[in-house]
């Protein structure tokens, strides 16, 4: 059995395919930010990992009289940053990948680390247990994907070849050749793997490659933030490609009726007609979505970045209350969505020609179709169509023009971030990079060190990430220590002296005409330094801030 919840095949007792909608069956609340990802233990229990740096075991009763529920069983801290990857090996023992470069397997009774594999010289963002084998298979930013033996806690191979970093790794499961695999990242290629050799390259994404996942009996998926889906047989050909969203694409397994799963930036959790590429359901969420799983008994878990799971069930008996579901609804048609982000999604957003809410009487054509509408007070509200309840669902308020921010991650040298400044350095415009939890100033000394500029500029760079962060918590570990000094943390004071440019702090700080510009330097301190501090530049593929 595949323990992985993204290989397709790990439903072995799953129901029929089914052909009833998904319904909201439970809320897994508890975790304090982002859920970055989630999985399913071979029992039904769920495991999800957090930007809160911890890994949580639910308990799912899908017996309870009143739908199902979800119990958390297990806590599980040990991580140092956010926690980007979860799985499961194939004694049942939970294991997570972080930003904080490790990995662990846990003992999950004792909720305590067994085993924490280090190697991986940048964040971990995959992991994946080959079922023939049971070795673990991780894929980091630092380019590489590794596998190691978990019964000695050891790495027994390195995977290099790929330009940027990686973000997806996908073990092929095979009985005759256990080490085989297939990895995707930021130089928008997929590679195929035997041990430490690569026997083909796979081309065609045209944006970063975020996701992959099996398909028996044809090849695999791969997902993208080209807002596509391909299917690709072993041989090399691309079979087919599904525009799966207009936002990017965090991640695509399979259903176990074979129907295809994909969850993307613009909220939504989609189902496909394995078949066609037609949408079978559109599920919008509170916030994006970052990572979706099939469970053994065909429900599925989505985490959201609202930091809670949902749990979707097809299974009338497993439907939560329909009070719960109703606040669910309400608190999606709640959400303010910038017009920009809203643009990405239907195209140019003239609010002056938006028809009244009368056009909600007119049929949508397919599932998941936007439309916008005015309100009676005139606010532009968008809604989204149903199929299998017949009527247009709310999904939120259009606000803002189109000159603001857009929401979601920014990609930067292959790499994501949440956010993406545009620094004006004497007429030359700069890209600083930046995740909340890092700390400010130590992001402004390797923006400084990577484009070789005067350190004088330090405390006014850094302290326009700190006014442009606003409720960025500094995270626990090596980089919260002043880089300069042997101390402790560096803590500016609350409002620092740093100006964030001529619009205040504000400014949009994602365009050019927003871009924050740096007072100047002591005089007789030339602002370029001129020493070899210059770090190469990552290589192409990748996408910035603005428009998806």
């Amino acid at each position: 059995r595949i323990l992985d919840h993204s290989s397709g095949r790990s439903m072995s007792a799953a129901d029929p395919m089914p052909t009833e909608p998904f319904q909201l069956s439970a809320i897994l609340t508890g975790h304090e930010q982002d859920v970055r990802s989630v999985g399913p233990f071979a029992d039904g229990q769920v495991i999800t990992g957090s930007r809160d740096a911890t890994v949580r075991v639910w308990k799912v009763d899908s017996e309870s009289a009143d739908g199902a529920s979800a119990t958390c069983t297990h806590t599980l801290s040990g991580h140092t940053h956010f926690v980007g990857a979860v799985g499961i090996t194939a004694a049942g023992e939970a294991l997570s990948g972080s930003n904080d470069k490790h990995i662990i397997i846990w003992n999950t009774e004792a909720a305590a680390p067994a085993h924490v594999l280090q190697g991986h010289t940048e964040p971990v963002t995959c992991v994946r247990v080959s079922p023939s084998s049971g070795q673990l298979f991780s894929a980091s930013w630092d380019k590489t994907a590794r596998v190691w033996d978990l019964g000695s806690a050891s790495c027994v191979a390195v995977l290099k070849g790929h330009e940027a970093a990686l973000w997806a790794v996908q073990p092929l499961g095979e009985e005759a050749a256990s080490d085989r695999c297939l990895t995707g990242g930021g130089d928008r290629t997929i590679k195929l793997w035997a041990g430490e050799t690569c026997e083909r390259t796979y081309e065609g994404h045209s944006d970063v490659v975020r996701d992959l996942a099996l398909l028996p009996g044809a090849g695999f998926l791969s997902c993208s933030n080209d807002a596509t889906v391909r299917m690709w047989e072993l041989g090399g050909e691309c079979l087919r490609v599904l525009q799966a969203s207009e936002t990017f694409l965090y991640s695509v397994s399979v259903l176990p009726g074979g129907e295809w799963l994909t969850c993307s930036e613009d909220r939504t959790v989609r189902v496909w007609a394995g078949g066609s590429d037609d949408c079978v359901q559109s599920i919008t969420h509170p916030a994006t979505v970052w990572d979706c799983a099939p469970l053994p008994n065909g429900d599925i878990v989505a985490g959201c970045a609202d930091g809670r799971a949902y749990l979707w069930t097809r299974a009338a008996g497993r439907a939560a209350p329909q009070a719960l579901q109703a606040g669910f609804k309400d608190e999606v048609a709640a959400v303010a969505m910038p017009a920009q982000q809203v643009e990405g999604m239907v195209g140019d957003l003239d609010v002056s020609q938006l028809a009244s809410e009368e056009a909600l009487a007119q049929p949508g054509e397919r599932e998941g179709q936007h439309k916008i509408v005015k309100d009676e007070g005139g606010t532009p509200m968008l809604y989204t169509w149903s199929m299998a309840k017949g009527t247009w669902e709310k999904i939120g308020e259009v606000t803002g023009s189109s000159g603001g921010t857009s929401l979601g991650k920014r990609m930067h040298g292959g790499k994501e971030y949440d956010y993406l400044f545009d620094i004006d350095i004497n007429g030359s415009m700069l890209k600083l990079p930046f995740n909340r939890g890092d700390d400010p100033w130590w992001a402004a000394q390797q923006f400084l060190w990577n484009n070789d500029i005067d350190q004088a500029f330090l405390d006014q760079v850094a302290n326009f990430v700190i006014t442009n962060t606003p409720g960025n918590q500094v995270s626990s570990g090596p980089r919260n220590a002043d880089p300069f000094t042997s101390g402790g943390s560096y803590r500016p004071a609350a409002n620092g002296a740093g100006s964030s440019g001529a619009n205040g702090g504000n400014a949009d700080p994602f365009t050019s005409s927003g871009a924050y510009r740096p007072g100047a330097a002591p005089e007789g301190t030339p602002p370029w330094r001129g020493s070899s501090r210059q770090s190469p530049r990552g290589p192409e593929g990748t996408r910035g801030c603005g428009r998806r």
